[in-house]
């Protein structure tokens, strides 16, 4: 009886340590005029951004552009709730700490009266937040209690979220490339000019490598021993020698479901001179169009005089001017 006493002693007096879900939490969590900014292990350390500005010269613009990337890299960053604010802080916070941030940039296009130009950016938030700890009024997050855990779980969670929900929306703007290989007039009888425009769609290399190694850092930090409806799989070629496959814990059921929206959306292709715009409903999902090919011919009949003075068709991902 007394063994058996001591044993419920030692039992009620044995305390037991919350484990997190993540293997890494937030390293980072600031907080500038209300606004928290959080940025964790599994966040890439430059963040590819493609932006549009207009101003009076070609510098403007490209100088407006570049203010628009930096702006939506450091939004990814925010974990508040206050939109308003939050749009405000960023905004000031960009005039502050735009210069260093942007690692690289190119311009795609600059064109109109006045002069809109479109820039592909590589922005470091990783810069940003390490200049924002150190501002003044900057308050850093600490705490191991269990509460200061629940929040950092919470906050970390959005973030991947957020980068994640970023990356994917950006496929169709930034990821795809569409590339004509072959235009062909064919006879015809008909007022009309028949087109036959044979081209392909391709992931962008660059922006591949970015996303699939964003990918690779969020398998790692997640443990994939909860319910199967919050993991997500993706892969994007053969496995075998090189593993080209995720299986990632989103925590989150709406979390999975956006990246699937993503993954399945139609890829909409444009002909520019045209004004013609062709949607491709995915067979499979788009992390496999280099393993399968998406490659496609389009006959189209043109007035022709829409055809004056044109010597090629250039195409566009996406059908927004």
């Amino acid at each position: 009886m007394r063994k058996l006493l001591i044993g419920c002693l030692f039992t009620a007096s044995t305390a037991v340590s919350a484990q997190p879900a993540f293997d890494t939490f937030t390293l980072l969590s600031l907080i500038f005029q209300g606004v928290r900014f959080s940025m964790e292990e599994s966040s890439p350390k430059e963040i590819i951004v493609t932006s549009k500005g207009t101003g009076k010269t070609q510098q403007e613009a490209i100088d407006s552009a570049l203010f628009a990337s930096v702006q939506k890299a450091i939004g990814v960053l925010v974990v508040s709730d206050q939109t308003v604010q939050n749009d405000k802080v960023i905004r000031n916070l960009v005039a502050s700490y735009s210069s260093g941030i942007v690692n690289e940039y190119k311009i795609n296009k600059c064109s109109g009266v006045p002069i809109t130009c479109e820039v592909t950016a590589k922005v470091s938030p990783w810069k940003f937040m390490r200049r924002l700890e150190g501002e003044a009024q900057t308050i850093k997050v600490n705490g191991n209690d269990l509460a200061a855990q629940a929040t950092t779980a919470r906050n970390t969670l959005i973030h991947r979220e957020k980068i994640t929900r970023y990356y994917m929306s950006q496929i169709r703007q930034s990821g795809l490339d569409v590339i004509v290989k072959k235009l062909e007039i064919i006879p015809s009888t008909g007022k009309d000019v028949k087109l036959v425009i044979d081209y392909e769609v391709k992931w962008n290399k660059q922006f591949k490598d970015h996303i699939l190694s964003y990918l690779k850092r969020l398998e790692k930090d997640t443990v994939l021993n909860q319910s199967e409806n919050e993991q997500i799989y993706i892969q994007w070629a053969p496995t075998g020698m090189f593993d080209n496959r995720v299986r990632i814990n989103t925590y989150d059921n709406d979390f999975r479901m956006m990246m699937e929206y993503y993954m399945f959306e139609p890829v909409k292709v444009k002909f520019n001179e045209l004004d013609l715009c062709v949607e491709h409903r995915m067979d499979n999902n788009v992390f496999t169009i280099d393993w399968y090919g998406l490659r496609r011919q389009k006959t189209i009949f043109v007035n022709p005089d829409k055809l004056q003075n044109l010597q090629s068709i250039s195409m566009q991902i996406g059908c927004a001017s």
